[in-house]
């Protein structure tokens, strides 16, 4: 039987993260950031003391009992990605764009005309994108004087595997390496092992690409008591797909006269795709009719997840190509329990002038935990890596929308979420959002539109960091979202 982690151990030294399939998958379907309608995005997501807003109440349910009206919203959203990569010196610029419906949402509102003060109470259903996978960039260089195979015949030096082994326990890199004549045996040995692709300089380069969207869809139910105090408890259903692609790829030197090789590739193919449930509880209280205060949490998500994996290898002899497809297919099932969440959140409006809105998010990315769908695979390296590798998080997002007259409104806002790498890890994992934004409501009908530019970095290596610089790169993202409502 094919050993899990031995396998994605030495995938990891592909990726240049030795945690490359433990933690940071389990953060990147834990974590969501600033999506929804066209006004919640303008407002940086600061929503959880405001409410009115779908989106909103998916932070906090408490806040559709703020409506007064049934209401119907759709969202689409239009983004474009554009990554900068430096390896060697060497800048490339990558971007995609993409066109996708942000979000769906009913909104019913039954007011309780008996005597007593509870106001009303509303429910309401939604779909809504939740984090954005979407993500391709191209990484090169020349002249570098190493080569990814030397780090992997240093790695399999140290395994001590014999040859007859690779197929069965490393069928998706080594073997394939093997195979298509890149690492060979040093002569009169079966486990012991040399870089056969050349020994000259290399050009290198690396893609990557990267599709998939999360998406909640939700129930939540409130109720209004005296304008003061509102209360509301949510549940939603996650789904998630993640596609990922990377390919590396070296070409020799055509003066290396110790290889037959002219270049090589190596290309892994993943896919992810699950299911979760989470719990949401919140209140908004009103002490004076201007200051909100919102209180909101959120359950640890449960989430089912399938992985697949494979790999080919392409060697490139005299223009002839010889390829090999990893002899099996990776296909196992694991859970993500992401941590538990707390949003506390401020908000004072101006009368009919407009308003201001603070919130922060504390989330202790540490609590996370992962593990397979049996007990035999308790996911004991990853959970470890959890411990050793991440650490608090505090989100925060403000926002501020001014009347300009009593139809129109422009919007403002503000997001920073916070790094859940330790320092010493080296990987940043925060980033920076800031929104602009538009509002007209008439009648029955309104239309709103943001913008939102997003900025965020990384440094990671494509293997071992003794043999190659850094790869260090710079993303920004450019989000145009158009809401249409209808007040019912």
């Amino acid at each position: 039987m094919i050993n899990r982690l031995s396998i994605i151990g030495l995938f990891c030294l592909f990726t240049g993260t030795i945690f490359g399939q433990n933690e940071s998958d389990g953060l990147r379907f834990s974590r969501s950031g600033v999506y929804g309608t066209a006004r919640y995005n303008a407002l940086g997501g600061a929503f959880s003391a405001l409410g009115g807003d779908a989106t909103g109440s998916l932070k906090n349910p408490a806040g559709i009992a703020v409506y007064r009206d049934n209401e119907f919203s759709l969202s689409a959203t239009y983004t474009e990605r554009f990554v900068e990569t430096d390896y060697y010196g060497n800048n490339t610029q990558s971007g995609q764009s993409k066109l996708n419906i942000g979000s769906f949402s009913l909104v019913g509102v039954q007011n309780l005309n008996q005597a007593g003060k509870w106001r009303n109470t509303a429910i309401s259903f939604g779909i809504n994108r939740v984090a954005d996978f979407n993500e391709e960039y191209f990484v090169e260089a020349d002249n570098v004087n190493s080569s990814i195979i030397d780090d992997y015949a240093a790695k399999i030096n140290e395994l001590n595997i014999d040859w007859q082994d690779l197929e069965a326990n490393y069928p998706f890199d080594l073997y394939l390496l093997w195979y298509n004549l890149l690492l060979e045996n040093i002569p009169g040995t079966t486990n012991q092992y040399y870089n056969a692709s050349g020994t000259l300089p290399v050009n290198q380069s690396y893609e990557l690409d990267i599709s998939g969207a999360k998406r909640e869809t939700y129930v939540n139910f409130g109720s209004n008591y005296d304008d003061k105090l509102y209360l509301g408890v949510g549940v939603a259903m996650s789904n998630t797909r993640y596609d990922k692609t990377t390919i590396y790829s070296e070409k020799n030197d055509p003066n290396d006269t110790t290889t037959y090789i002219d270049e090589f590739s190596q290309a892994f193919y993943e896919e992810i795709d699950g299911r979760g449930y989470s719990l949401n509880f919140g209140a908004i209280y009103r002490p004076v009719d201007q200051l909100r205060i919102g209180l909101s949490f959120k359950s640890p998500e449960l989430q089912n997840l399938t992985y697949k994996f494979d790999s080919d290898n392409i060697t490139i002899e005299e223009d002839v190509a010889y390829e090999v497809i990893s002899p099996v297919i990776l296909e196992y099932r694991f859970r993500v329990t992401s941590p538990f969440q707390t949003t506390l959140g401020l908000a004072y409006t101006f009368r009919k002038l407009g308003l201001i809105s603070l919130e922060a998010d504390y989330i202790d990315t540490r609590m996370m935990s992962m593990r397979g769908r049996s007990d035999s695979d308790p996911f004991n390296s990853e959970n470890k890596a959890i411990d050793n590798f991440l650490q608090p998080v505090l989100n925060i997002r403000s926002g501020l929308e001014y009347r300009i007259t009593p139809f129109i409104s422009a919007r403002a806002g503000y997001a920073h979420y916070g790094n859940p790498y330790k320092k010493a890890v080296g990987t940043d994992g925060s980033f920076q959002l800031y929104s602009v934004g538009a509002g007209y409501r008439i009648d029955q009908y309104f239309f709103d539109l943001s913008y939102q530019y997003m900025t965020s970095s990384d440094r990671f290596f494509l293997y071992d960091p003794n043999l190659v610089e850094a790869v260090n790169t710079q993303s920004i993202d450019h989000r145009i979202t158009l809401t249409f409502g209808l007040k019912l």
